[in-house]
C-alpha cells in the first residue's frame, strides 16, 4: 500500500475538490511512500530480531548521509504543476497555477522551467504573483460566503413561513370553536380543521352548541364570510413554496504569468489573472 506524507491542507483541499480522484492517484503515484503490509511488517520484525548484521562506523555515516540527501531532494524540490501555452506563433507563453498552493511552491522554489528553460522569480515577481493568488482567494471566499448567507437566510425565511402558519391555524381553529360555542355557522373545511387540531375541543364547542342554538340568530352572511377566509388562507398555504436560491457562480479563474524566452534568459512580463482557454 502506497500514502501520501506531509500534504499541506491547502493541497487536500485541492485534491478533495476534484470531481474524480484522478489528481490525487497520479501524485500517489509519484509521492506516495510503501507502506508494507501487516504479515510483511511482522515477516521483516521476526527476520531482524533472528538476524544480526554488523555495520561499521563509516558505513553507519554514510546510510545516514543518503537518507538526509534524500529527505533534502524532497524538501527543495516540491512538486508544482501548471499549465503552459503559447501566444500565438509569438515566443511569449501563459503560465497558469491552478491553485494558491502551486502559486506558494512556485515562489519557495524561485523559479519554473518552460519549454526546458529556467525562468527566475524576482522578489517584485514573487510579490506579484502571491498578491495575485490572494486575491483570488479572496473572491472565492467572497462568494463562499454569498452562497452561505443566501441558504440561511432561505432557511430563515421557511422556518419563519412555518411558524406562521402554525399560529394561523391555532388560531382559526379557536375562533372556529368560538362560533360553534355560539351556535354560528360554520363551513365543514372549518369543522374538520378544528377536529384535526383538537377533538376535545371540537366535542366540547358541539356540545356547547346545543344549549346556544335556540338563544341566539346566527348570521349566516358574516359567517359565511369568515369561512370564505378561511378558505382563502388553506388555499395560499396549500400553495408550493419556493425556497431555492440562485447561487452565484465560482469565478472561473486562476493566476497567470506572461513570460517571454526571446532572449537568452527567460523573462517574466506580465501578472495577472484569466482562464484556462
Amino acid at each position: 500500500m502506497r500514502i501520501l506524507k506531509n500534504l499541506t491542507r491547502q493541497e487536500l483541499d485541492y485534491y478533495t475538490s476534484q470531481p474524480t480522484a484522478k489528481k490525487l492517484n497520479e501524485r500517489i503515484k509519484t509521492d506516495g511512500v510503501t507502506v508494507p503490509a501487516p504479515n510483511a511488517e511482522q515477516q521483516v520484525k521476526r527476520s531482524a530480531a533472528e538476524d544480526k548484521v554488523d555495520i561499521s562506523a563509516a558505513g553507519y555515516e554514510l546510510q545516514r548521509a543518503d537518507e538526509q540527501a534524500v529527505r533534502e531532494q524532497t524538501e527543495e524540490a516540491p512538486r508544482i504543476d501548471y499549465s503552459v501555452s503559447r501566444q500565438g506563433d509569438s515566443n511569449k507563453f501563459v503560465i497558469r497555477f491552478g491553485n494558491a498552493a502551486m502559486v506558494s511552491r512556485a515562489v519557495k522554489q524561485g523559479y519554473i522551467e518552460v519549454e526546458g528553460q529556467r525562468i527566475d522569480l524576482s522578489d517584485d515577481v514573487k510579490k506579484q504573483l502571491l498578491a495575485t493568488s490572494k486575491q483570488i482567494q479572496d473572491m472565492k471566499e467572497g462568494v463562499s460566503l454569498h452562497n452561505f448567507l443566501l441558504h440561511e437566510a432561505a432557511n430563515a425565511r421557511q422556518n419563519s413561513d412555518a411558524m406562521k402558519e402554525a399560529n394561523d391555524k391555532m388560531s382559526r381553529a379557536m375562533q372556529t370553536a368560538s362560533r360553534i360555542m355560539h351556535g354560528r355557522k360554520v363551513s365543514p373545511a372549518d369543522e374538520k380543521e378544528l377536529m384535526e387540531f383538537n377533538k376535545d375541543l371540537y366535542a366540547m364547542a358541539k356540545s356547547a352548541a346545543a344549549l346556544e342554538q335556540h338563544r341566539r340568530k346566527r348570521d349566516d352572511k358574516d359567517d359565511e364570510k369568515i369561512s370564505a377566509d378561511n378558505e382563502e388562507a388553506r388555499a395560499r398555504e396549500a400553495e408550493p413554496k419556493d425556497y431555492s436560491v440562485e447561487e452565484m457562480p465560482m469565478p472561473d479563474v486562476e493566476t497567470q504569468m506572461t513570460v517571454s524566452l526571446d532572449g537568452e534568459v527567460g523573462e517574466v512580463i506580465d501578472i495577472g489573472t484569466g482562464k484556462d482557454v
